[in-house]
């Protein structure tokens, strides 16, 4: 065997390792990438008063805006919303401490403001039941100033420093429960899988696990892209921390006794329904509860993704609303 000939084995191999790692690492930068929208519209575009705030994720790595909105009933008859100080968690007799707040979380490329959702008129509905709102944008987007994303594995932090900011404000843990639509659904299972953190979470529209989204986007003319996957998990924990396998909804909410309400658009084109039915099976329900479609699994007729209370907003309403009313009604014992 000739020397030339190992030198162009060489330089073959030395190629295929270095386009393996170019492509890999490009599909890994997928990962943090983001388009930052900035919220369209405050709160008191829907005749709600609420005040601008800011709070770091758990761990302080990222910076986070956000609004915070008491119940309707006690805005009435209060001065216009905006940067009042009216507006707070706290523990006056005027009743912050028996509050029960919702954390709202947006999904990928949006903001708190998301009008395809309509989060700002799931808000005012929540608040007029007697809920208390904060409604704040991710790391990389919106009004946040942190610049890089992760597909969930850190915003779990920025979630939990939502439910640190309440609670320094006065609010019990176990009385905060999260909405969370699409990522920000998938964020609130992870983060709401620890013990103490949240009293109850609705996810809408999440998937159950990274790598199911991510293999199930490489199929057609993608499908070869699948022999990058390995390394594509490799690139994104040595470049950016991210454990692609950790970020798994279902098996994070399996480990867990949080109660949890799963809905879902039996129409979703961008994370399909049978990633309901895998959450459905890890939080325990029967595969008769999941396809009923009754207590923890709600899939909605003619609904896409993130679609469901623009579909059946009055039943959407009645469900979250009861749901959190269920579980959020007993303060921790002081």
């Amino acid at each position: 065997m000739g020397v030339g000939f190992l030198k162009t084995t060489f330089a073959v191999l030395g190629v295929a390792a270095g386009g393996y790692i170019g492509v890999s690492t490009a599909l890994a930068s997928g990962l943090v990438r983001t388009t930052r929208v900035r919220p369209d519209n405050a709160p008191d575009s829907v005749g709600l008063d609420y005040r601008d705030v800011s709070f770091t994720s758990r761990g302080g790595d990222a910076d986070l805006s956000g609004w915070l909105i008491r119940p309707q009933s006690e805005n009435e008859g209060a001065p216009g919303g905006g940067t009042g100080d009216e507006v707070d968690a706290g523990t006056s007799e005027a009743g912050g401490r028996g509050i029960s707040w919702i954390a709202m979380v947006h999904g990928d490329d949006t903001s708190r403001s998301d009008s395809k959702i309509g989060m700002l008129d799931i808000a005012r509905a929540l608040s007029l039941r007697g809920f208390g709102i904060l409604m704040f944008d991710m790391r990389g987007q919106g009004d946040s100033p942190t610049a890089v994303s992760s597909s969930g594995y850190y915003e779990r932090l920025d979630l939990q420093g939502a439910s640190d900011y309440l609670v320094s404000n006065g609010a019990d843990r176990s009385r905060i429960g999260v909405l969370g639509f699409a990522l920000g659904g998938a964020v609130a299972l992870l983060a709401g899988s620890n013990p103490n953190n949240f009293g109850a979470v609705v996810c809408d529209s999440a998937f159950a696990d990274l790598s199911l989204v991510l293999k199930g986007s490489m199929t057609g003319v993608k499908r070869p892209l699948t022999l990058w996957f390995p390394g594509m998990r490799f690139m994104a924990k040595a470049l950016y921390g991210i454990d692609i396998a950790d970020v798994s909804p279902a098996r994070a909410i399996a480990r867990s006794d949080t109660p949890v309400l799963v809905i879902h658009g039996e129409e979703d084109g961008v994370i399909p329904v049978e990633h309901a039915r895998l959450l459905g099976r890890a939080i325990g329900a029967s595969f008769d509860e999941i396809e009923s479609g009754e207590e923890t699994v709600w899939t909605v007729p003619g609904a896409g993704h993130t679609g469901a209370f623009r579909t059946q907003p009055e039943i959407y309403i009645d469900k979250v609303a009861t749901f959190f009313e269920r579980h959020l009604s007993a303060p921790v014992a002081s």
